[in-house]
C-alpha cells in the first residue's frame, strides 16, 4: 500500500511525537533521581521575609504592631485563622471582617504567611 504525501507527513509527525514522549519518560525517570539529591534553597525567601509579621503564627500583640490593626482587628484575624485554618496567601487577610483592600494594601509589605511552612501544608 502506497501512502500519499499528506499521509506520510502525518505518519512522520505521529512517530516523532511518540518518540518524543518515550524520551521524556525515560529522561524523567533518570533526571528526577539526580534532581532529588540537589539541596533546595528558596531564592532569598528568608531575606525577603525577615522582619515581617507571620499572620499564621502571630499573637494579638504582634498583629497589633501592624499599621491600622488595633485590638479588635487583631482579634478578628486570630478568630478567622482559628475558624478557617491558616492563611494560604497574604491576600486571604481580606476575608477577615473589618479588613478591606485599603488596610491590606497598607500592610502587605509587612506580613507573610510563612512561605512553605504553615499555610502551604493545607490541602487543595
Amino acid at each position: 500500500m502506497k501512502l500519499s504525501g499528506a499521509d506520510r507527513r502525518i505518519w512522520a509527525v505521529t512517530m516523532a511525537a511518540g518518540a518524543a514522549m518515550v524520551l521524556c519518560f525515560v529522561g524523567r525517570s533518570t533526571t528526577m533521581n539526580v534532581l532529588d539529591k540537589l539541596p533546595y534553597e528558596p531564592p532569598a525567601l528568608a531575606a525577603a521575609e525577615e522582619g515581617r509579621v507571620n499572620i499564621n503564627t502571630a499573637g494579638l500583640e504582634e498583629l497589633m504592631s501592624l499599621p491600622g490593626i488595633g485590638p479588635v482587628k487583631a482579634q478578628a484575624i486570630l478568630d478567622e485563622r482559628e475558624a478557617n485554618g491558616p492563611y494560604r496567601y497574604a491576600e486571604d487577610l481580606v476575608r477577615v471582617k473589618g479588613i478591606g483592600e485599603g488596610t491590606f494594601f497598607s500592610i502587605q509589605d509587612k506580613i507573610t504567611t510563612g512561605g512553605t511552612g504553615d499555610a502551604q501544608d493545607i490541602g487543595g
